[in-house]
This record gives structure tokens, C-alpha cells and sequence, in this order.
């Protein structure tokens, strides 16, 4: 009768004396460790994300779950359409739109940025002595004022209009807000720069014409911090939406048909000597607690301005109690 071959025996359960362990002292590829490492969110995520904290944006509908079918914009902003209804549904909803910005005597908060933003990483710096120098693509910095508190190019009210988004107000005039901000940087080896997005309204007027590019004397933008401006520039060059009506000298016009957009970019040539325009970014957002609730207002203030005949005519013509030609918007929180 046959007999079954012996079956093979196991091996040990312990490894022989004196045997390498295999999983002892593991590779792992560049690659892996790339993978695996935590990276920081973009800026335009990081500023969504806190503003969606506090209200969550609107479903533009059409999808299969949406309770409403979705409008059917013209050719020419239907790819812009759904982007814009949430940033503008955001914006008003966690109120940062702004008719004005704040005074000329105000200044950002002045406790310490690493007390309050838990994403901070690294101090922005101290702003060093320098002067005010043409930058690439156009505009001039704001070198010459480094270090200067309450800095603005465009003189601001002293008696800012409240946000339209708060009960009991209405629009006095023309309407500026923050779209969105944040740094980008292209490559590795770009100094990078701010974008910053713009949404324009005319207000109880109806119709407003601007100069171009935006105001005869083009945009402002100042970044102050606890140590004074760390940054700006002045005269900056601006993209409109080509879908907006135009001025036959090339200004733009906001009616009834809706809000117009803007873009501009702050290259980093405009941050004053000895400052990280990149450990600024996280600052320019508001902090929040554990159970995302705004806590205070952002470290570093970022202030937008253009000044437009046009601006005070409008305000005139509807008696508004705001006065001049100067219209801002800032990235504070209302109170």
C-alpha cells in the first residue's frame, strides 16, 4: 500500500539566531515619502473653506440632485456662472462684502499672529526701509511707506458704510467687495504673487461707468500688519470680464444686467524688504476656534480702493450720506 509522502514542515515561528529581519529597517522610495507628506491647502481653498465655516455656499442647481433646474446663462458667462454664484452667495452670506473699507486711523488687530493662527508656520517678518519702484506688468510699489501704520494710497472715508448683508441697511451708493485673495506661485522657481478677485455693483443708481482701467488712476492694494504696511502698490493694471458693456473710451459700465468682475495681481516685487509674502497669506484669513467659529478679525489687513468721479456723482445723484469718490472694500469681518 502506498504511503504519503511526508508533508513539508513550517517554518519556524521565530527566526534563527542571528537572521536579518526583513522588515527591520524598511526602504521607501522618494516617491512615497512625497505621497505621505501632509501639504498645505492652496490659498483660494483655505479662504473657501473658512468662509463656508460660516455659511455653506448655494447650489447653483441642474444637477441631478438639485431640487431647482439651472438657469441658462448667455454663451459667454455660462462657464462662469455656477464659480460666480457661490463666491458672490458666500461672500454676502459670511458677511465680507463691503461697500467701504475701514477709516484711515484703523489698523489690524495687534496681538500676536502665532496666537491667533494655529496655520501658521513661520513669522511673515519685519518690514525694512526701501522705495516706491515701477513693477512687472505695471503699477508701483508702495516701498517708500514700509512700516507706516494706516497707509492709503486713496484717502479713506472716515465713516465707512456698513455691509449691505446686515439687517436694516441698504446700499448707499456704488458697491465694491473681495471676491477672493490668496498667493500663488507658478513654479518652483516664481517668486510668486497675490491674486485677488473683485465683484462690482452700481448700486441704488442703476448704472455706473467707469474709467479705465478701473478708476483714471487704476487700483490700490495695501497689506498692514501689527508692524505696519508690509506690502502694496498702486496704479496696478486690471482684467475685466469681456462680457461687461464698455464706455467708448474703454471704461466699463454696471447696470441692471447684473454685477461686473475683476481681476488683479500683486507681484511679490510689492512686499516691503525683510517680508515672506507667503507666511502673510495664512494671516489675511480670519482664525476660528475648534468648532469653526470666527474668533477676531485677520492678523494682516488687505485693503482695496479706486477712486472714480463717477463714484461721487453716483452717491450724489441718490443722496447718499457717503461722500467722495474713493470706493474699497477690505478683508475684516463685520462686527
Amino acid at each position: 500500500m502506498p504511503i504519503a509522502d511526508e508533508p513539508r514542515p513550517h517554518p519556524a515561528e521565530e527566526p534563527e539566531d542571528g537572521a536579518s529581519d526583513p522588515f527591520e529597517q524598511p526602504v521607501l522610495d522618494e516617491s512615497f515619502v512625497r505621497g505621505a507628506a501632509v501639504k498645505e491647502p492652496a490659498a483660494r481653498t483655505r479662504m473657501l473653506s473658512a468662509r463656508w465655516k460660516v455659511a455653506p455656499p448655494v447650489d447653483p442647481g441642474g444637477r441631478r440632485w438639485s431640487p431647482e433646474p439651472a438657469p441658462v446663462p448667455s454663451a459667454a458667462r455660462r462657464r462662469r456662472s455656477a464659480v460666480r454664484t457661490a463666491v458672490i452667495a458666500a461672500v454676502a452670506a459670511g458677511g465680507t462684502l463691503l461697500a467701504l473699507g475701514v477709516g484711515p486711523g484703523s489698523a489690524p488687530p495687534s496681538s500676536s499672529p502665532l496666537a491667533v493662527n494655529p496655520m501658521r508656520t513661520r513669522m511673515p517678518g519685519v518690514p525694512g526701509a526701501a522705495t516706491d519702484a515701477a513693477l512687472p506688468g505695471g503699477g508701483t510699489s508702495d516701498g517708500g511707506e514700509c512700516g507706516a501704520k494706516g497707509f492709503h494710497h486713496f484717502a479713506l472715508p472716515a465713516s465707512p458704510e456698513r455691509p449691505i448683508d446686515q439687517p436694516g441697511t441698504v446700499a448707499h451708493g456704488p458697491q465694491l467687495a473681495l471676491g477672493s485673495y490668496g498667493f500663488e506661485k507658478d513654479s518652483a522657481q516664481d517668486t510668486g504673487h497675490f491674486e485677488i478677485g473683485l465683484l462690482l455693483a452700481a448700486g441704488p443708481a442703476g448704472r455706473l461707468a467707469l474709467s479705465a482701467p478701473l478708476g483714471p488712476q487704476g487700483v490700490a492694494v495695501e497689506i498692514e500688519g501689527p508692524d505696519g504696511l508690509v506690502g502694496g502698490a498702486y496704479g496696478l493694471p486690471v482684467t475685466v470680464d469681456d462680457s461687461m458693456p464698455r464706455t467708448p473710451a474703454g471704461g466699463i459700465v454696471l447696470d441692471s444686467r447684473g454685477d461686473g468682475e475683476a481681476q488683479l495681481v500683486l507681484p511679490s516685487q510689492a512686499m516691503c524688504p525683510g517680508v515672506d509674502p507667503e507666511a502673510v497669506d495664512p494671516l489675511l484669513l480670519a482664525p476660528v476656534d475648534t468648532r469653526n467659529t470666527v474668533t477676531g478679525q485677520p492678523p494682516y489687513r488687505l485693503t482695496v480702493s479706486l477712486s472714480d468721479p463717477a463714484v461721487g456723482a453716483s452717491r450724489r445723484a441718490v443722496g447718499s450720506p457717503d461722500t467722495g469718490d474713493v470706493l474699497s472694500a477690505d478683508n475684516s469681518v463685520p462686527q
